[in-house]
């Protein structure tokens, strides 16, 4: 199996010591591996700093992930001062609306709030290497990357759709048929679970797949799991 470069190289280790979206883990490591040079690179950057001032900092997820870093306290605590400061101005400036408060449209600018994954420059980071490591898969895929994504569980939702789109028509009619596989045993999965419940059936031993399909359909229709990652992507 080709492996010319890092992003291939990190995909073809998720696939094999992961189970479920690749693309999904790919992103979060990317993630990390952004933070981990924000914390020991950036912490004094003027221009990074002024975007993280614009968007109020990280999301909650990677705020509370860039403490997970050995020595991070220092670069943490610089960050986290920089944006209660700016925290601390745009209270000083609030004021109400002009409006009264059940007339008001409830709608605020986006700066007003702390930063969601729309606006989190880590959540950014992720989203972009997803679609790089989506990209980089394609130009490769053969019959073994299509083996091991199966193995795994196939992609979640959102990034099936994702390379559907940007895949030829026949790689794309392929994931098609391999996700339709995937899906409907898990669909016969969710069926047992559901049945063994009834009292006339309870005797009936769940599997460890029935056991955990509700999960693993969490997991495809709205994205892997979130969770504080320790390794790191190749360098």
């Amino acid at each position: 199996m080709p492996q010319p470069n890092a992003t291939l190289e990190d995909l073809e280790t998720i696939l094999h010591e992961q189970e479920g979206c690749p693309i999904c883990h790919y992103g979060r490591l990317a993630g990390r591996k952004y933070l981990d040079s924000v914390m020991y690179e950036s912490v004094n950057d003027y221009g990074l700093r002024q975007q993280l001032t614009k968007t109020m900092g990280f999301c909650a997820f990677h705020s509370q992930e860039m403490l997970t870093f050995p020595g991070s306290k220092l670069g943490a605590a610089i960050i986290e001062q920089a944006m209660l400061k700016e925290a601390l101005r745009r209270m000083k400036t609030a004021s109400p609306e002009r409006n009264s408060f059940f007339s008001r449209s409830g709608k605020t600018g986006p700066a007003d709030h702390a930063p969601d994954q729309s606006t989190c420059p880590a959540c950014k980071h992720e989203r972009a290497a997803e679609i790089r490591a989506i990209e980089e898969l394609l130009g490769q895929w053969d019959d073994a990357w299509a083996g091991l994504l199966e193995n795994t569980g196939g992609l979640c939702f959102n990034h099936l759709m994702q390379m559907i789109k940007l895949a030829p028509k026949s790689t794309g009619q392929s994931l098609k048929i391999m996700h339709k596989r995937l899906w409907l045993n898990l669909d016969s999965q969710l069926d047992e679970f559901i049945r063994k419940q009834d009292y006339r059936f309870r005797s009936e031993e769940i599997s460890e797949e029935e056991g955990v399909a509700s999960r693993r359909t969490i997991a495809i229709l709205t994205g892997e799991p979130r969770k504080i990652i320790q390794t790191k992507l190749s360098t």
